[in-house]
């Protein structure tokens, strides 16, 4: 501006220091392709170590390989709207984010009672217990294997709301890896699926904030330093 008084040099000075090269980061879609690379590898590691669930023909290809894809569309889904809100400017906004993990959880339901009219499953004495820790346990394996993929695309960013980010990290991973576990627990009781399978979906829904507010005490140290340069 003519007439301006000109910049002092030692703020010319910090501008300088403070430039970086930086590679941009792709679009939260591009990014969450890896996870395709993870979803196949999942899979046949749990058909590899466990036994493909014996009521397989009775569900059908629809209600077997079917739902593990549905589950596994919409989690990547719920993974690519963390990594939008991972990214200043590019969250799809918190009404949007809010209704899509509220469709993710009415699909988890509904699958649930869709594949147990298509199967009776394996019979258990009482399905609120039988098998139950171990699908805890299983599905907390595998959505563990997803969850640090993930995180290592959000670390790469500063979110701005780093809970809510994840938050909806936690929640796709975890219906990630329901639908690849679905592979393989043969029961298809609802109180053993909507107790057992959505509990190990839930903690990671209800534990990755607790790692997003690692990511805000990151971005305010990373603000605190370059005030600190200024002064």
């Amino acid at each position: 501006m003519n007439g301006a008084n000109p910049l002092p040099p030692e703020l010319h000075r910090l501008v300088r220091d403070d430039l970086r090269p930086v590679r941009p980061l792709a679009s939260p879609a591009r990014r969450a392709l890896i996870l395709l690379v993870w979803a196949p590898v999942a899979v046949a590691l749990v058909l590899a170590i466990a036994r493909p669930r014996p009521d397989a023909a009775d569900l059908g290809w629809l209600f077997s390989w079917g739902v593990v894809l549905a589950e596994l569309i919409a989690g990547a889904g719920l993974v690519t709207l963390a990594l939008g809100e991972a990214v200043p400017g590019r969250s799809a906004g918190r009404q949007a984010c809010l209704l899509a993990l509220a469709a993710a959880v009415t699909l988890f339901v509904l699958l649930a009672v869709l594949a147990r009219g298509a199967s009776a499953g394996v019979p258990v004495p009482d399905p609120r217990v039988s098998h139950g820790p171990a699908c805890l346990a299983m599905t907390g394996l595998i959505g563990l294997t997803a969850l640090a993929v993930v995180a290592v695309l959000i670390l790469r960013s500063t979110p701005l709301r780093a809970a809510f980010a994840g938050l909806l990290a936690g929640a796709g991973t975890g219906l990630m890896a329901e639908g690849v576990h679905h592979l393989d627990c043969p029961v298809t009781h609802l109180a053993h699926v909507l107790v057992w399978h959505g509990a190990a979906s839930s903690c990671w829904r209800f534990s990755e904030p607790a790692s997003g507010s690692h990511w805000s005490l990151e971005r305010r140290r990373m603000v605190a330093r370059v005030a600190a340069r200024r002064v």
